[in-house]
Parts: structure tokens; sequence; C-alpha cells
């Protein structure tokens, strides 16, 4: 298929170079949950991301200095809590205070899960427990990629139908999403279906 710009000199001259920054929006942002010296800790994080759906994999990426990313490698395992818009100003507040001097567990209720050291943060509708499958050293990041081995959903978020689980829309979950800008920012609405909206376009290139 042909560039939809034929003019390479342009293009280059409509591009500004901003310098080598991951600029991939929105980022999502979750807790980071584990076990610190037997005590639950939560860290906010936007380097989280999933890498597969079967097997289920996700990735995180944690400063070698953050006080959770000890008790990850401690236990190997650690929890991925999805928080609402409505909880974003204690989400910020994790992302400046550090578990090394504050206990987060006394401001965010949590509960035990099937991984031993994998806390759930109960205010977040979305739990993930992850097992740590392989752990990369890149400069001062631990980047986790893990197995998710049980994903916990608020019932009021989830109907059943054909004895299949369905989760509502991001609408209604309200999550936290970041952006480069510094900003932090809710869910617009749908606007497509995966595997769906290209599908007329894909049968037209098929059969050109």
């Amino acid at each position: 298929m042909r560039s939809a710009c034929f003019d390479i000199e342009r293009c280059r001259v409509n591009k500004v170079t901003i310098g080598p920054i991951p600029y991939l929006v929105p980022i999502p942002i979750v807790l980071v949950g584990a076990d610190v010296d037997g005590r639950p800790n939560f860290a906010t994080v936007g380097d989280c991301a999933v890498l597969g759906l079967r097997p289920a994999l996700v990735v995180v990426s944690l400063s070698a200095a953050h006080h959770t990313t000890r008790g990850v490698l401690a236990r190997g395992a650690f929890s991925i809590n999805v928080p609402t818009e409505s909880m974003l100003p204690l989400v910020d507040c994790f992302g400046i205070l550090s578990g090394k001097d504050h206990d987060k567990a006394a401001l965010l209720p949590s509960v035990p899960g099937e991984l031993t050291g994998a806390p759930l943060a109960v205010d977040c509708p979305i739990n993930l427990e992850c097992r740590v499958r392989s752990v990369t050293e890149v400069e001062h990041r631990r980047i986790f990629i893990a197995d998710v081995v049980q994903t916990h959903v608020d019932e009021r978020f989830v109907t059943t139908e054909d004895d299949k689980p369905s989760v509502a829309p991001l609408t209604e979950l309200h999550p936290i999403l970041y952006a480069l800008d510094n900003g932090y920012y809710g869910v617009g609405k749908r606007i497509g279906t995966g595997y769906e909206s290209g599908r007329a376009l894909a049968a037209r290139l098929a059969g050109a």
C-alpha cells in the first residue's frame, strides 16, 4: 500500500523532533501492591502494560529504589489495582510519598489475595494478582514480566450471560489516565469496536 504522504520532504518539514520520549498516550494509572516487611504497600505506577491475553501477561517497570520493588523481588508476586477518578487525590499522593516513610496500608484498605505477597486494594474495582515470570534490569529500572493468575472485579460491574462474565465499559469504570503533559484524564466516548471498525476496509483491500 502506498503511503498517504507522497512528498517525503514535506512530511519531514511538518514534523518537529522532540527527543527520545516514549510518547504513547493515554497511560493507565494503577496501584501496584506488594507486601513489604509484612505490611501491604502500594505504589502509583504508569509504567504498566498488557503483553498478551493467552497466556495472560502483563509488564510493570519500577524504580529499583521504590519501597514496593523490594517486596516484589522478595515475594515474586504483586497486584495491579485499577483506581477510579474519585480516588485521584489518594493515588497522586501515593506517587508523592514513599512507603519507606509512610504507612500507606493505613490509608487504603486491602485484603490478601490467592497469591502470598499480592495485597488487593478494596476500593479499586479491578484487581489483578500477578506472579513474576522474569525480571530484567535496565539501568535503575526493574522490569517485571508476570502472569495474571486471577482477576477480581466488583460485582456491580459484572454481568453474566450464558455463564460468561462481562465487565462494564470503561465509561462506567472511570479509570484514571495520564498523559505526558503531566495531566490526568478520564475516559471519553467509545469510538469503535475491535475487529469490527476496520472490517469493511479490510474486505475491500483483500478483494483489491
